[in-house]
């Protein structure tokens, strides 16, 4: 009985879709985490540069999606001290008000992880052009 109970645990637990386990290095040394499906957005959390506290990068389309991956358009958010403000504020799911936001595009190498990503910032309303790769990290260091 408890062999058959563990079975059906240990399946359905590997049937799950591993979000935190899909991690990214940024230049900086940093990482991008994939934290969320908010329906069909993927919450990717990530700190800044200069920053300390946590960081969002939202990506309708992307959430639930872990094989079929391409180009995708969503937004960023960080802490205002991290530089520029934007003329207008972004609520972000959950009410919380950003005065620091912008574009965001990002292009997988790969359909599934791990894959490197190729991702454009812009600030504000401007279109993408601070262009940033993304490693994936796998096992004991990067791919």
């Amino acid at each position: 009985m408890f062999r058959t109970l563990a079975a059906a645990v240990l399946s359905a637990v590997l049937a799950l879709p591993a979000l935190a386990d899909e991690v990214w290095t940024l230049p900086s040394g940093n990482q991008v985490t994939y934290l969320s499906d908010e329906g069909d957005t993927a919450v990717l959390g990530y700190t800044p540069v200069m920053g300390v506290e946590q960081s969002f990068i939202f990506v309708p389309g992307l959430g639930g999606n872990y094989d079929n991956r391409g180009t995708f358009t969503g937004y960023w958010v960080e802490p205002t001290y991290v530089g520029k403000t934007c003329p207008a504020a972004l609520v972000a799911p959950g009410g919380v008000v950003w005065d620091r936001w912008g574009i965001v595009e990002l292009k997988f190498q790969k359909k599934g992880f791990p894959s490197k990503i190729t991702m454009k910032r812009g600030d504000c309303f401007a279109q993408p052009t601070e262009k940033i790769v993304l490693k994936p990290v796998v096992g004991a260091g990067l791919q």
